[in-house]
């Protein structure tokens, strides 16, 4: 039997969106990165970080589908507003960068990093909410219970890799994890065998994320800071789940599970312009429907990057054929300013 006070607490759903191909945003992107160094903008301003090519739109279809219980869906976005988005709904919350950001001369940013340091802050945000990347795909049924446990306990969900503990050596990404553990330490956890957490949907309490902005104020406003991502980005969905299995909290009921990729439970597709494997696994995802579903974006320039985009939106539209009321027939305007 579900706890009635489980059944009936409050969750919203939060998404981080952008328009990368608008020719405004690349104009400001490219003028700012010119001003960093190479580590923050090497990686950092690749046409696939920011490629929009309409998931949020199929992603919100999944979420309606098969997680109606979500009360409220803000979208955080630097001022540019999907142009199919129903923003007369009830439940879709438009959110600015201006709005979260306690520093407005940090803006425009361009990290990702330095944006979920925000989220806590949207206006009217449920006190647990669901962070989601707009490449997440629910293709069956989601409950509260399933990152819920007890009343204040929850759910912590990791892919079977060790996490990345070079600090100097790897990409931008994976150099951030590294930092993010060491400055982690400064929490006192126990450590031990890290692993990655997984791309599925990311339970957070507003209230905890603001205390952990107390606990390593130092580290946030270097994070906020970086307009990309750099090798001392803290990520949050690491410190995160490090403070809570690791620390003085460890006791409160909180669990972990591993997911199994390929599964009924979880897949991750990426994306590459090697055509054969990427539309095997899209085949198999197709097949499959697991519960929690990534297609991750790793395609560059390429003429078989086409077709792969082609065969990724088929299999969006088949899966999730059935408009959600978040979509509206006519057309908004797709930018309204960085610094909005």
């Amino acid at each position: 039997m579900v706890n009635e006070n489980l059944a009936n607490e409050d969750i919203d759903a939060v998404y981080t969106w952008v328009d990368g191909g608008d020719p405004l945003f690349l104009s400001e992107m490219r003028k700012l990165g010119r001003q960093c160094e190479p580590c923050e903008v090497r990686d950092s301003t690749s046409d696939k970080r920011f490629r929009d090519s309409g998931e949020l739109l199929f992603s919100l279809r999944s979420l309606e589908q098969f997680a109606p219980w979500v009360r409220r869906i803000h979208i955080v976005t630097n001022g540019q507003v999907p142009p199919w988005l129903n923003t007369d709904c009830e439940r879709i919350s438009l959110v600015t960068h201006r709005q979260i950001f306690s520093d407005p001369d940090l803006l425009p940013v361009f990290n990702s990093n330095a944006i979920e340091l925000q989220l806590h802050r949207i206006p009217g945000l449920s006190r647990r909410f669901l962070y989601l990347n707009d490449d997440l795909f629910l293709c069956r049924p989601i409950y509260r219970q399933d990152f819920i446990v007890g009343h204040f306990a929850q759910y912590f969900f990791f892919d079977d890799i060790p996490l990345h503990g070079d600090c100097d050596h790897g990409r931008v990404h994976d150099r951030a994890y590294a930092h993010t553990q060491r400055a982690a330490r400064q929490l006192r956890p126990m450590g031990g065998k890290r692993r990655l957490p997984s791309h599925c949907p990311q339970l957070y309490d507003k209230f905890i994320l603001s205390h952990l902005e107390e606990l390593l104020p130092d580290a946030f406003i270097e994070t906020s800071s970086h307009r990309f991502r750099h090798p001392k980005d803290i990520v949050l969905r690491i410190l995160y789940s490090i403070y809570i299995l690791e620390t003085l909290v460890r006791d409160k009921g909180h669990a972990s599970k591993t997911l199994k990729w390929n599964s009924d439970e979880y897949m991750f597709c990426g994306l590459t312009v090697h055509l054969r494997s990427s539309l095997r696994s899209l085949a198999e995802a197709g097949l499959r429907r697991p519960r929690f579903l990534c297609i991750n974006d790793d395609i560059e320039a390429s003429g078989n990057g086409g077709m792969v985009s082609l065969y990724r939106s088929l299999l969006l539209r088949w899966l999730f054929p059935r408009p959600s009321k978040f979509e509206s027939g006519g057309r908004r305007p797709a930018f309204e300013g960085l610094k909005a």
